[in-house]
């Protein structure tokens, strides 16, 4: 559902004109934002995914004073400590993946009783316009929100019109 969300706020900035404060930034460590993707395409995900997360959320820190990153750092702080003491896997409601009749992937197991380990779990339904399903989680939801505000609300650094004066 990332690629939704991302997709749908860099339509939205592109159509608000927004598009173009995103490159006008100072990140710190960009570098550490395409990296993990790539890491968790590749063997060894037991290892490889904790440390792509580590290294988004050290993206974000880094850059918290950019709009919308503590939010997106928040939610992967949630989802990261939710997946430690899952056994590096989020957990997922089994009748929440009944209802939208989805399957499990490499990151994710299915659980039937909510504990403490699974408050923070993916067991929100969400059906997309165009037929996607997924099942997210509170953490996902924080990510989600983060991305909207960095790419769709005007950056502080832009600069307001100016007025004229009014002329007597």
């Amino acid at each position: 559902m990332m690629i939704d969300v991302f997709l749908i706020a860099l339509l939205l900035s592109t159509l608000t004109g927004n598009i173009k404060n995103v490159l006008k930034y100072n990140y710190r460590g960009l570098y550490l934002f395409a990296i993990p993707f790539v890491l968790q395409l590749l063997p060894w995900k037991e290892i490889l995914v904790p440390v792509s997360f580590a290294m988004l959320l050290l993206f974000f820190i880094w850059n918290r004073d950019i709009p919308g990153f503590k939010l997106m750092a928040a939610g992967a702080i949630l989802n990261g400590f939710t997946m430690s003491v899952n056994g590096g896997k989020m957990p997922v409601w089994e009748p929440t993946l009944k209802l939208l009749n989805l399957d499990l992937d490499f990151k994710h197991i299915a659980f039937t009783e909510f504990s403490w380990k699974t408050l923070l779990a993916d067991y929100i339904p969400v059906y997309l316009p165009w037929g996607r399903k997924f099942v997210i989680s509170v953490g996902d939801i924080l990510v989600f929100i983060g991305v909207f505000i960095f790419f769709v609300l005007k950056p502080r650094f832009q600069t307001q019109p100016s007025r004229a004066p009014h002329e007597s």
